[in-house]
C-alpha cells in the first residue's frame, strides 16, 4: 500500500496546528516557571522565555505534520501518529466518535481493531474544523466506492 499517489490527504488545519503550538508553549512555560522558583535569581530572562517560544513554534510545525492519506488501496496514518494501515477490504465501518473534547474519525476493521485517524478532527476553539463534516463524508464516500461488497467471513 502506498505508492506515493494519494487520492486525498488530510492534515490538521492551521488553526489546529496553532492550538498544538500554544499547548506545547504553555506546558514549557509552566516548567520554566517551576524552574525559576527553584534556580537562583541570576537566571537571565531569555532562558525562561526562549524555551517556551521554541516549544510553541515546534508544536505548530509538528501539529501540521501528522495526518491521514487515502489512496486506492486504503487508509494510512502518517508520521508523527502511530503507524496504522487499513486496506479497503479490512474496513467494516467509518464513524465519527467523541474522544475527550474532540470528534475524531474511527475506522472499524474486520479484525475488531479500531483505527482512530489523526486528521480530520473537530473540537472547541482552536481545534475547530469548519469542514469536518464534509471531510468525513468524503472519506465515507471513498470507502463505499472502493470497498468489497462481499460478505466477510
Amino acid at each position: 500500500m502506498g505508492d506515493g499517489c494519494a487520492l486525498v490527504s488530510f492534515r490538521p488545519t492551521w488553526r489546529q496546528a496553532i492550538g498544538h503550538g500554544l499547548r506545547a508553549g504553555v506546558v514549557c512555560a509552566a516548567v520554566a516557571l517551576l524552574v525559576a522558583f527553584v534556580v537562583p535569581a541570576e537566571v537571565p530572562a531569555a532562558v525562561l522565555v526562549g524555551p517556551p517560544l521554541a516549544a510553541g513554534l515546534g508544536g505548530v510545525l509538528a501539529g501540521r505534520r501528522g495526518g491521514t492519506e487515502i489512496d486506492e488501496y486504503g487508509i494510512r496514518r502518517t508520521v508523527p501518529a502511530p503507524p496504522g494501515v487499513a486496506s479497503w477490504r479490512q474496513v467494516v465501518d467509518i464513524r465519527a466518535e467523541r474522544r475527550h473534547r474532540r470528534t475524531v474519525v474511527a475506522v472499524y476493521l474486520d479484525s475488531g481493531e479500531t483505527l482512530r485517524l489523526p486528521a480530520p478532527y473537530d473540537g472547541l476553539w482552536l481545534a475547530r474544523d469548519p469542514f469536518f463534516e464534509r471531510r468525513l463524508f468524503m472519506l465515507v464516500h471513498l470507502w463505499e466506492t472502493h470497498r468489497d461488497w462481499s460478505v466477510h467471513s
